[in-house]
């Protein structure tokens, strides 16, 4: 009897270690996102998210929480370098705020092509400012492209500087996004991004600059019906995680999800660049007027905005752009 009380002592003992083990080998995560639902970064996301699941035989589990639910994106940021925010999809432009190095990927009209941004983001530029990024306590996992940004607004359409003058757009929360459309004739003006909507429904603000599939995706159409070509921004996005909560995975997740993420990274700019196609398409479908610009016009004009900003990122930076 001693005997048989001990063996079932054991194997309870090993049932629970067992179970003990599979619960604290199961992590989740939760991912912040300024835009909506049926956005491509968000849609893409998503489908990762199932194959991470999939792939790890559910240990590793990412809910993307998408439509601003978690604040803006500084607010991301800030998370993230607290560890108060696990994961993020966040724009470079608010990066820019917390490591300055950033604003190489937001200077106006450095990128003309998407094979020139994959080339610089998947080079040494990209590794640069990753570990930079690090010393905030944020891991770069991949970067995200999401068009060329052009001014869109309730008012007029935009042939040249002169057009923007007395408009208030919104920016985002950086100094050099801020000088560059001061710079092309418009009143700067920095805003979360979830409250965008309803500031130019209530006339708050004008106007605003984005990339087509962003005013599409996000609606913005309804409340602002003329978008001008000025392709004066390209940023690219940033796919991070906090490094608290990176350090809390085991070895294997964490190898797993750097790896992971390089192919999100991929599939994302691939259909972000065919996408891209189609959105000005469907503007003018939804009754949107859009025009091109004198782009020569708007290239002088920032001019000296890219002399300030390159000395202020510094060559160390600089000279890795491609």
């Amino acid at each position: 009897m001693k005997k048989l009380i001990m063996t079932l002592f054991t194997m309870a003992l090993m049932v629970m270690i067992a179970h003990t083990s599979w619960a604290a080998d199961k992590y989740k995560l939760r991912l912040a996102s300024v835009s909506g639902p049926s956005h491509l970064h968000n849609v893409v996301m998503k489908e990762w998210a199932e194959t991470v699941k999939k792939e790890t035989d559910g240990r590793l589990e990412i809910r993307i929480l998408d439509g601003a639910q978690l604040g803006g994106e500084r607010e991301y940021i800030e998370g993230m370098r607290l560890g108060t925010i696990d994961m993020a999809q966040v724009s470079t432009g608010p990066i820019s705020s917390f490591v300055p190095q950033f604003m190489v990927c937001a200077l106006p009209y450095v990128f003309q092509d998407y094979e020139q941004i994959a080339a610089t983001l998947e080079g040494p530029l990209g590794q640069k400012l990753f570990e930079l990024l690090k010393q905030e306590n944020i891991i770069g996992l991949t970067w995200f492209t999401n068009g060329f940004r052009s001014v869109f607004n309730s008012k007029r359409p935009i042939n040249n500087p002169a057009d923007l003058k007395g408009l208030k757009i919104r920016v985002m929360e950086s100094p050099l996004m801020v000088g560059t459309l001061n710079a092309m004739g418009a009143s700067a003006t920095p805003m979360a991004y979830g409250e965008l909507y309803t500031a130019l429904q209530q006339g708050v603000m004008d106007g605003a600059e984005n990339a087509p599939g962003n005013v599409l995706n996000d609606k913005f159409y309804e409340v602002a019906k003329y978008f001008s070509v000025t392709e004066h921004f390209a940023p690219p996005g940033v796919v991070a995680i906090s490094n608290a909560a990176f350090s809390k995975l085991p070895e294997d997740l964490q190898t797993y999800l750097m790896e992971s993420a390089k192919e999100l990274g991929k599939m994302e700019r691939a259909a972000d660049k065919e996408a891209q196609v189609k959105f000005l398409d469907d503007l003018k479908a939804k009754g949107v007027d859009v025009n091109t610009v004198d782009k020569a016009a708007f290239t002088d004009a920032v001019k000296p905005v890219i002399e300030q900003f390159s000395e202020e990122i510094g060559p160390e930076v600089m000279d890795l752009l491609k």
